[in-house]
């Protein structure tokens, strides 16, 4: 593929009607004219019209042969046409690059039709036995989504060393379009993150690493509140009975009828 890349740029430039759907910075990788058996068709209509009214005009008698020759009018018609579609082959161009896929067509009229590479999922390969013999194949795109202007590629020549660039292009592995279309071009990843680099924080200039989304928050340890001066605890006093400094409360004592209540 890398010896064919050459002469592939050396079309696109002898070509100006190619020069303007191929972008600067797209890698063109095929550049091809269908193959001359696109006008294998119109070759026979017309060689198949002269036969037919060269037959006519020679077996009609002498007398009334001047008004068989009305009928090489329709051939000029038939070869008109042949030469009409000539002219058409020339413009009509299959162009593949790194990025989408083209084709070309239409003399008056100039149409284009446009696949991303991205949006090729699978590609068919086929060649009739007119076309082994002849040499070229017809491929098949299938794409994800919806329907796309172009998917069926006919008459293409040297169809095996297309197909093995159009596989290396398409189906390399690790090759992602996706990336390659969203990346910068200075590297890196979408959005001018780097892999594993530091996270850029609005506001902030320092290149600090990437900080969690929580912060710890601190917290103070549990004191007990201070008691006033009045609640302390007496020195000597019960385990379990507090009584204020300077005053003094009798145990609560029960006569076995009553609860007493509780001493607080």
């Amino acid at each position: 593929m890398v010896t064919e890349e050459p002469r592939q740029r050396d079309a696109v430039r002898a070509h100006g009607h190619l020069r303007r759907y191929v972008l600067p910075r797209e890698h063109v990788i095929v550049a091809t004219r269908r193959h001359w058996a696109v006008l294998l068709g119109p070759i026979a209509l017309t060689v198949g019209a002269f036969l037919l009214i060269g037959t006519i005009v020679m077996s009609t008698p002498v007398d009334v042969r001047s008004t068989a020759q009305w009928l090489w009018l329709v051939w000029f018609v038939v070869a008109g046409r042949l030469a009409w579609r000539c002219l058409e082959w020339r413009y009509e161009w299959f162009v593949a690059t790194d990025k989408r896929l083209l084709l070309l067509y239409g003399l008056v009229v100039h149409k284009v039709a446009m696949m991303p590479l991205k949006k090729v999922t699978d590609m068919g390969y086929s060649r009739s036995p007119l076309g082994q013999v002849l040499g070229y194949g017809r491929f098949d795109m299938e794409s994800a989504g919806q329907d796309q202007a172009l998917r069926t590629i006919t008459h293409v020549p040297h169809p095996d060393a297309t197909y093995r660039t159009l596989c290396d292009t398409l189906f390399t592995p690790g090759r992602s379009h996706d990336d390659d279309d969203d990346a910068p071009a200075g590297g890196g990843t979408p959005g001018g993150r780097v892999p594993g680099g530091p996270t850029i924080v609005p506001g902030r200039t320092d290149p600090e690493g990437p900080r969690p989304t929580t912060q710890p928050i601190a917290v103070q340890p549990a004191t007990p509140a201070p008691r006033p001066p009045e609640a302390q605890p007496s020195e000597g006093a019960h385990p379990v009975t507090w009584k204020p400094t300077g005053a003094s409360y009798p145990h609560p004592s029960s006569d076995g009828a009553t609860v007493p209540d509780p001493f607080l």
